[in-house]
């Protein structure tokens, strides 16, 4: 009675609820994947403030220190400073401002300060002395980040985006002695009269667009899904296999001797 959901046409409709079962688990899975890496930056992110040193050094990748809040502690190089125009804050287009600082015992540490609106305002000013600096360490930006117009040949002392390249060019940072990354300041000690705008590291480094949680609910949805397709495929198959019985089970039509 069962040979028939072995025909061609039943077979399809096994393939077809097979394959949105397995989708509809393969999305539900990746997007559980995305909450996990969403959650454990803003885990990473609340983690307490610890040297720089002790998590990154020159020339090497940030790997696991991309994220965390770090502190450092050295003189800012005033002649390195650089701007990276192009930047919004606040719904309003200025330029980044990033000072490399090096540290006693040589470390460059690039530091976006902030933003400012032009660059002759007085908040650029780089403070003179040892200074401390609190905020975090993220990876460098790509040239996906820069919003210069392609071909537009920048001025002294400007960088379409923070990466090494572009601070070993205009900077002259040697890429061995810097940090291969930047520190996103949100905090210094001595607090200067006048400094650029801090930034949030949401609007310069965004995990997401959505928060962790909308994705931990999409991952559910697509797990109710695979559910559906479970219980529609068993309502089909169940219901098919009663109109067959119930075909089975009528009496064939008698003849009507002549």
């Amino acid at each position: 009675m069962y040979r028939f959901l072995l025909t061609p046409r039943w077979l399809l409709l096994h393939a077809v609820a097979v394959a949105a079962l397995v989708g509809f688990v393969i999305l539900g899975w990746w997007q559980y994947g995305v909450y996990q890496d969403s959650q454990g930056r803003y885990d990473t992110r609340d983690r307490v403030p610890v040297p720089v040193a002790e998590l990154a050094g020159p020339g090497a990748e940030l790997g696991d220190a991309a994220d965390r809040q770090a502190v450092v502690e050295g003189a800012y190089l005033a002649d390195q400073q650089v701007l990276v125009p192009g930047r919004i804050h606040d719904d309003t287009l200025g330029s980044f401002v990033v000072t490399p600082l090096r540290t006693g015992d040589g470390l460059i540490v690039p530091v976006l300060r902030g933003w400012v609106y032009d660059p002759a305002d007085p908040e650029v000013a780089v403070p003179d002395g040892s200074v401390v600096v609190t905020g975090y360490l993220l990876p460098p930006e790509t040239p996906g980040h820069a919003t210069v117009r392609t071909g537009q040949v920048l001025d002294a002392g400007q960088v379409a985006y923070i990466a090494p390249d572009q601070l070993e060019q205009r900077a002259e940072l040697a890429a061995a002695e810097a940090l291969h990354g930047f520190l996103l300041l949100q905090e210094e000690d001595p607090e200067p009269a006048a400094a650029p705008a801090v930034l949030d590291v949401d609007s310069v480094a965004p995990i997401r667009d959505v928060s962790p949680w909308q994705n931990l609910s999409y991952w559910a949805q697509w797990w109710v899904f695979a559910v559906a397709a479970v219980v529609f495929w068993v309502s089909i198959v169940r219901s098919a296999v009663r109109n067959r019985r119930s075909e089975l089970s009528e009496p064939a039509p008698s003849r009507v001797p002549s």
